[in-house]
């Protein structure tokens, strides 16, 4: 009891880092600030935790009170608590981070809370350490993207080669020579080609592709 008195001004908070690609770009989940400090301010969708709450809890209310869906796998990310990280106080947060696709699962963006996706192309500038926890995410997405398949939790069912590339070349910052791309991709054998084209602006066709389910998840739990 006495660790705990000792500690009782020390608050929990949970943030999440939840991303899309959208329009050819990566972008995260925003909202604005409605309190002091930094009212008005783009933050990442945060709540402090209750003592009656467990940390998944508060995950799901987050993403049901923004996004009106609950149902987003995120992982934990790390915990931020340097002193004065927050103006009011001792404040710890627990971070998450995940992945959405915009056209399979089901979005309500809060206009109350002035939720949005907000562009990270280029970076934008958040209050709090919110700015620390989205690179920080990135980092550990770019480190899995290097040894698993990315893209079934943020492309559509079917696409080109083209947006599996920007895809990439987005979260990992960088240009690809689409000859070696499309070569290094096919030969990890995780797609598979429709018999379908679609048409690009200028009527060019570009072959349709979906990824292999069973050879995806194998993947994704073993690495390439």
């Amino acid at each position: 009891m006495s660790f705990l008195k000792l500690n009782q001004n020390i608050g929990i908070s949970v943030s999440i880092c939840l991303f899309c690609y959208d329009n050819d770009q990566k972008k995260i989940l925003t909202v604005i600030n409605n309190e002091e400090p930094y009212k008005g301010a783009l933050i990442l969708p945060t709540k402090i935790l209750n003592a009656n709450e467990s940390l998944e809890d508060v995950c799901s209310e987050i993403l049901k009170y923004n996004i009106g869906n609950s149902n987003i796998y995120v992982e934990q990310l790390n915990a931020f608590g340097k002193l004065y990280r927050h103006p009011n106080g001792r404040i710890i947060c627990i971070s998450f981070y995940g992945l959405i696709n915009l056209e399979k699962d089901k979005v309500n963006l809060n206009v109350k809370s002035g939720a949005s996706f907000t562009s990270l192309d280029p970076n934008i500038d958040l209050a709090f350490d919110h700015n620390d926890m989205i690179d920080m995410a990135l980092k550990r997405i770019k480190r899995r993207m290097k040894y698993r398949p990315l893209g079934k939790n943020l492309l559509p069912n079917q696409f080109t080669m083209n947006e599996l590339e920007g895809l990439y070349a987005s979260f990992l910052s960088k240009k690809f020579d689409k000859r070696n791309f499309r070569r290094r991709i096919l030969e990890m054998d995780f797609l598979r080609e429709i018999k379908k084209v679609q048409r690009n602006t200028r009527g060019r066709k570009a072959i349709l592709y979906e990824f292999d389910p069973k050879k995806y998840k194998n993947y994704s739990r073993t690495g390439f």
